[in-house]
C-alpha cells in the first residue's frame, strides 16, 4: 500500500496541481516562453543535486517531467508550477527548502522536459515566474 503512495502523489502533482489559476485581469499575460532560455544551465545542476537531497525518496524524475510534464503544465505558467512545488514539497514538511532552491529544481524539471538552458536564472518573485509561459513546442509562424 505504501509504495502506491509515491505514483499517486506524482499524478497529483503532474495533472492536478493545486494552485488556482488567477483571473486573467489579476496577471499580465506571460512575456517570456520557456523555450528562450528561462535558467541557467547551472541553475539546473544546483536543481538535480537538490532534487536527488530532497525529492528522489518519493519522485523519479521520469515521473515529473519529459512528455507527460508537457502535456500537464503547456501553456500555464512557470509560477503555476513553482507554486505547486514549494507549497506542497517536500511531502513531510512543505515549503522546507530555500526559494533558491525551489527555482533550482524547477531549472532542473525544465531541462528534463526539454526546455533549453538561457543566459538568466530562473527567478523567485511571483511576477517574474507570472511572466514565463510553459511552452512546449514553438509557436505557429504567421
Amino acid at each position: 500500500m505504501t509504495r502506491l503512495l509515491p505514483a499517486a502523489v506524482a499524478a497529483v502533482f503532474l495533472v492536478v496541481g493545486p494552485v488556482p489559476r488567477a483571473a486573467a485581469q489579476d496577471v499580465p499575460p506571460a512575456e517570456t516562453s520557456t523555450l528562450g532560455g528561462a535558467y541557467t544551465a547551472a541553475q539546473a545542476r544546483r536543481g538535480g543535486e537538490t532534487y536527488r537531497k530532497h525529492c528522489t525518496e518519493c519522485h523519479v524524475p521520469a515521473a515529473v517531467s519529459g512528455s507527460a510534464f508537457r502535456r500537464a503544465w503547456a501553456g500555464r505558467t512557470v509560477y503555476d508550477y513553482y507554486e505547486l512545488i514549494r507549497t506542497t514539497m517536500p511531502n513531510d514538511n512543505p515549503g522546507k527548502l530555500s526559494r533558491g532552491q525551489y527555482a533550482d529544481i524547477v531549472a532542473y524539471l525544465l531541462q528534463l522536459s526539454g526546455m533549453p538552458p538561457g543566459e538568466r536564472s530562473l527567478p523567485t518573485d511571483t511576477a517574474a515566474l507570472r511572466r514565463i509561459r510553459i511552452d512546449v513546442e514553438p509557436p505557429p509562424s504567421r
